[in-house]
């Protein structure tokens, strides 16, 4: 049986009902897999479907149920060293449950947060990832009230929300390095930190002194160093240093890959061997990682499981679950190459 369409421009339900000689009601209950239809209309519905190319309509299908299936998120830097793999783990969360992501990005500017937030909020969007793409920190609550859209923290954290932060276990991935280095026999080990006002070298140091002092060691003060910047010249310089002690270190620990380029280059310019002489660990697994010379022992961040605990966590907000003030700490990774094993 064959029907005029309603129109030569998108298929509608209409069209559907109408060549498959049923209502639309009928059609209606077909699409929402309602129980109250016999399996040979139901068939026939669903092969009209497909031989017309017949789609839902999204936004009038969240506008009767409440929900538009999209969620989105709101960066401070859409060019951040770490916010791609991060909105990867978010879109891999959402695309398990068939929900789509939309992104805005506000530069950290408040005012472009609260006109996006504007924007996303009049399309409904069903919640809200908010996110840091280059550096864990604190912030206050987001630019405009949320009271009916959930939403979570990435790779920062607020201070008061009812809300969860999805956050590096910083701590727990700075002790994995050292536990690493001290089974390996290195008993000098360097630690070049970044610079004292980020929040994860307070973390990271923090980490690295608990694993030598659950060993028995206590730190060297002058093998532990803060760096200007995260620059590999930062940590060429204080390689540098470190290794013109009278004891010099056997192993070097970084708080960041770059800063663990720059070890790598003082070490090989002095004529020492890696890891033989020196030992060196960076952190982030950076995609310069594996390509130093020899490949970097790292810690990498978390960073796509992070983007999926958020996107659950969210989707689970969506879905009425409570939500309370928490910091979530995803564990990190330890990646060894050849600048501290050679097998």
């Amino acid at each position: 049986m064959t029907a005029a369409r309603s129109s030569p421009g998108r298929v509608t339900m209409r069209d559907v009902a109408s060549v498959a000689g049923v209502s639309t009601a009928t059609v209606s209950k077909v699409l929402n897999d309602r129980p109250d239809v016999g399996p040979e209309v139901r068939q026939r519905v669903l092969d009209t479907i497909g031989r017309l190319g017949y789609r839902v309509n999204a936004v009038a299908r969240g506008l009767r149920a409440r929900t538009t299936d999209t969620i989105a998120i709101l960066t401070d830097d859409l060019e951040g060293i770490f916010t791609t793999a991060l909105m990867r783990g978010v879109e891999e969360a959402a695309s398990d449950y068939d929900v789509s992501v939309l992104l805005a990005n506000s530069y950290g500017d408040p005012e472009k947060e609260r006109k996006h937030l504007r924007r996303l909020l009049d399309r409904q969007v069903d919640g809200l990832i908010i996110m840091s793409g280059n550096r864990v920190r604190p912030r206050s609550g987001p630019a405009l009230p949320l009271p009916d859209t959930p939403y979570v923290f990435l790779y920062e954290y607020g201070m008061a929300e009812p809300v969860p932060s999805i956050l590096p276990d910083d701590r727990g991935g700075a002790a994995l390095a050292a536990r690493h280095l001290l089974h390996l026999g290195r008993r000098r080990i360097a630690f070049i930190n970044g610079p004292a006002s980020w929040e994860a070298t307070a973390d990271r140091l923090d980490g690295f002194t608990a694993a030598l002092r659950a060993a028995g060691q206590e730190p060297d003060p002058a093998l532990v160093r803060h760096a200007a910047s995260w620059s590999p010249e930062d940590g060429y310089e204080l390689t540098a240093a470190m290794l013109a002690l009278p004891d010099p270190p056997d192993a070097v620990f970084c708080a960041s890959d770059d800063l663990a380029t720059g070890a790598l280059a003082a070490i090989h310019d002095r004529g020492l061997d890696i890891p033989g002489a020196v030992a060196v660990v960076g952190f982030d697994d950076r995609s310069l990682a594996v390509h130093q010379r020899p490949p970097l022992t790292t810690v990498a961040l978390p960073l796509l499981e992070m983007g999926r605990v958020a996107g659950q966590r969210l989707l689970a907000a969506i879905n009425g679950e409570p939500q309370e003030h928490e910091l979530i700490r995803v564990a990190c990774e330890l990646k060894v190459r050849a600048s501290t094993n050679r097998s």
